[in-house]
């Protein structure tokens, strides 16, 4: 009987047999996840997932949902979804409409915490997507959709043709629903009109009937059409326990709504039909004005228009450089060692050792060979590859990427959040504040209720709060963007404004190679050239890039066992012949030369041994910037070299610490408490700049992508870094100017409302000029201050 009693205790997450030594009330668990994952739907007021997937609905709402997605079988369908797929992963992103408030992101983000075969999410609200690596074994496209739409988030399945669709429909959406307010509203204003105007009465008592309930039939469209999105979002936000800003414009629509029916069919009065299509038709132009503002700016991960990213082409057998925007499908791509591929493609020469680390996750390299097709974010380790695109590239996509889990660090950037609080409760305040007024006008006044609530409810507007981050980071971006500077996303400005130490790499940041080599060593025949040429040119180190450029043209041979050291060398096979590129150390040789402003790099091909010295120069201005620089920040000089220049170099820093391996950089940072910049090269110090508060990657004439970084500054506006700094701290100034300006206008506006000074049609012509007072303050402040950059 024990036996039996213990088999009927079930999960009641999962619905397995358990015992009763896990609980939470009068919930059973049959281990601690299950409890895990009721604790996160509860915490987030989404405990309809188990009524919903009950043992007594849970077939007929799976059989819905598999009618619904059936098509996900079809592999085609598969294909164009996802957007990465090896042996065992696949990433996807889908379009999740049911995405609302920060409640619908925890429990999305948390999917991995509910489903096991869920590997990472990650929801970007603005476009209410959702993109999620999953394991593909344990669970298909399909059933992944169908556990998101019983978790009361259907996917908008739709391709990119059907999605400018949707789009434009949205649009002209919106825009009907203005025609219908406008109409309505100079309709309504015509009605009323006797009302107003009929001074000694002239106007029958009939005729004022007539024109009221004809006045009653316009406000009808306006309400349940042109407002209806004010009413579903408000019924949302208060069904998940969010009270966000359309609920105090709902309360104030229906609180017109309700007074000017109850007059009219009473026949006490005229209502308040004109301001309440006056109301609507007001908010609307200014929702709209809000979108079309942020669709032309775009600032939310879309570096389109500037990412200076881009990659080697291979065009009638010749190699040019071309930015990515202006690839297209076709294209042959070569990418060498380390180089990301820009898009997916098919490999028409090489052998790819794939590592999709950056899409999955997961750093097991995967081998690819010729006909096989690689997708793009894939880093290739080891020799080159022949890249035909299949698509085009996707700079948002790569910006993603860029913003990966991976690469994410803990910032400073705490206005967020602090706005975001402030959001919160500014909703709660706004409603008591009406209730406040309402009872006192009722007290004293009660003609003045009707208007000075609604009022109160509709010029009280977070949105000119919501909008300063984004469009004042947004405009600095753009800026620094314009001036060289290019910034992984909107916080890094915040982080640079609280830098109070600044660590820097001496080879290729503050030095410049000079065009020409000076070879010594073994003679090199033209063969053991163009092996040297096409094993160099696989490497993406800098010297690397600069050695490979100065070569004679000459035939390029294919690459077997490419293995490249960071910061060392690397060795390659051509024909049999072992060749070997890197420092003197790598190659366990002696190096003699101590010359100053010289680099050098070790090459043996086969058995002849050679030296490339390559001789450098400090950037013009640089001991300038480093002189203004040092009276408000800490300065570190972190350089692999030897220290034939410490004593030039000395003064300039505080520290100076030479021979520093890329892990001797890394552990300098990880034991330093100052909010540091790293200004170094991308690869040599990836993890350096990772670890960094910010990380810089100087850039040269090729813009290669460093995903470890969190800006990428082209090498010729390095002596400007006082000046982005400097820009910096002035932003975050106007972003709190902004706020002032913010707050100042909710508490006028307010006051008059509360005092029963300001009119409901007043208050919706307020409210968006609140939002274009804000825009245009800080894209004025922005373009003043960014002129001190030039």
């Amino acid at each position: 009987m024990e036996l039996l009693q213990a088999e009927e205790l079930k999960c009641h997450h999962c619905g397995d047999v358990c015992d009763d030594s896990i609980a939470i009330e009068d919930h059973l668990f049959c281990c601690y996840g299950c409890r895990a994952v009721y604790e996160l739907l509860d915490q987030s007021n989404l405990n309809q997932y188990y009524s919903e997937t009950s043992q007594e609905n849970r077939s007929l709402s799976e059989i819905k949902a598999e009618r619904k997605y059936a098509f996900l079988d079809n592999e085609d369908i598969q294909k164009q979804l996802l957007r990465f797929k090896s042996e065992e992963v696949s990433v996807v992103k889908l379009f999740l409409p049911g995405i609302h408030c920060s409640s619908c992101i925890y429990l999305l983000e948390h999917l991995p915490k509910l489903e096991k075969a869920a590997l990472r999410s990650e929801v970007n609200f603005v476009k209410r997507e959702v993109v999620i690596t999953f394991d593909h074994k344990q669970k298909s496209l399909k059933e992944l959709v169908i556990l998101l739409s019983q978790l009361g988030y259907p996917p908008g399945i739709s391709l990119d043709s059907l999605d400018k669709t949707k789009k434009q429909i949205s649009k002209s959406n919106i825009g009907t629903k203005i025609a219908v307010a406008g109409f309505c509203f100079g309709n309504a204003m015509l009605m009323s009109m006797p009302e107003y105007l009929d001074q000694n009465f002239l106007l029958t008592k009939d005729f004022k009937t007539v024109f009221n309930w004809i006045n009653l039939i316009l406000a009808f469209p306006v309400v349940f059409y042109s407002a209806n999105d004010y009413f579903t979002k408000a019924c949302k936000g208060i069904r998940y326990g969010n009270l966000n800003i359309d609920v105090p414009i709902a309360l104030g629509i229906l609180t017109l709504f309700g007074r000017s029916v109850y007059e009219i069919i009473s026949g006490l009065g005229m209502g308040y039909v004109d301001s309440l299509a006056g109301l609507v038709f007001f908010l609307l132009i200014g929702k709209w004005y809000q979108s079309k503002t942020y669709q032309a700016l775009s600032f939310d991960r879309d570096f389109s228009s500037y990412f200076p990213v881009s990659v080697t082409c291979k065009v009638e057998r010749e190699e040019i450089q071309r930015p990515l925007k202006e690839l297209k499908k076709g294209d042959l791509v070569l990418t060498h060692n380390d180089e990301l591929i820009p898009a997916d493609g098919v490999i028409r020469g090489g052998k790819g050792n794939i590592d999709y680390s950056f899409v999955t996750g997961e750093s097991k390299p995967e081998y690819r060979e010729i006909g096989q097709q690689v997708y793009a974010g894939g880093r290739q380790k080891g020799g080159e590859l022949e890249i035909e695109l299949i698509q085009t590239v996707d700079n948002s996509e790569l910006t993603r990427l860029w913003n990966t889990d991976s690469f994410k660090k803990k910032t400073n950037a705490d206005l967020h959040t602090w706005v975001d609080k402030i959001s919160k409760y500014f909703t709660l305040t706004i409603i008591l504040l009406a209730g406040y007024t309402a009872l006192y006008w009722w007290i004293n006044d009660p003609t003045l209720v009707w208007n000075s609530v609604t009022a109160v409810l509709i010029v009280a507007c977070p949105c000119a709060l919501a909008l300063v981050l984004p469009f004042t980071y947004g405009h600095a971006m753009r800026k620094l963007g314009k001036e060289g500077l290019y910034l992984k996303n909107a916080e890094v400005i915040e982080s640079l404004a609280h830098v109070d130490s600044i660590v820097f790499d001496k080879t290729g940041t503050l030095t410049s190679t000079e065009a020409g080599l000076r070879y010594e060593g073994d003679v090199l025949s033209e063969i053991d050239l163009s092996y040297l040429k096409s094993a160099i040119g696989n490497s993406a180190h800098p010297l690397s890039r600069m050695i490979h450029h100065e070569l004679p043209a000459c035939e390029k041979f294919p690459i077997v066992n490419f293995q490249e050291e960071t910061g060392r060398g690397f060795t390659a096979e051509i024909n049999s012949i072992l060749l070997k590129i890197g420092s003197a150390e790598f190659l366990q040789i002696t190096d003699n030369n101590s010359a100053i402003n010289e680099s050098n790099v070790y090459v043996k091909v086969g058995s002849k041994l050679g030296r490339f010295t390559i001789k450098s120069s400090y950037r013009k201005g640089i001991f300038e910037m480093l002189k203004s620089l040092k009276v408000n920040y800490l300065l570190t000089l972190l350089s692999g070299d030897n220290a034939a220049e410490k004593t030039k170099l000395e003064p300039h820093f505080d520290e100076v610490h030479f021979a520093q391996k890329p892990m001797d950089k890394l552990d300098y940072l990880k034991n330093s408490d100052w909010n540091q910049l790293m200004v170094g090269d991308g690869l040599n110090d990836a993890g350096a700049l990772k670890e960094a508060s910010v990380g810089i990657a100087v850039s040269e004439d090729i813009h290669q992508f460093s995903p470890a970084c969190d800006a990428i500054l082209t090498s010729d506006k390095v002596t400007d870094l006082p000046k982005v700094l400097s820009f910096s701290k002035r932003v975050i100034n106007i972003v709190f100017i902004a706020f002032g300006i913010s707050f100042l206008y909710n508490i006028v506006g307010l006051s008059f409302a509360m005092s029963g000074h300001l009119t409901p049609l007043i208050s919706a012509i307020l409210m968006p000029i609140s939002s274009v007072t804000v825009v245009g303050f800080v894209t004025l402040m922005v373009a003043w201050v960014g002129r001190r950059i030039n």
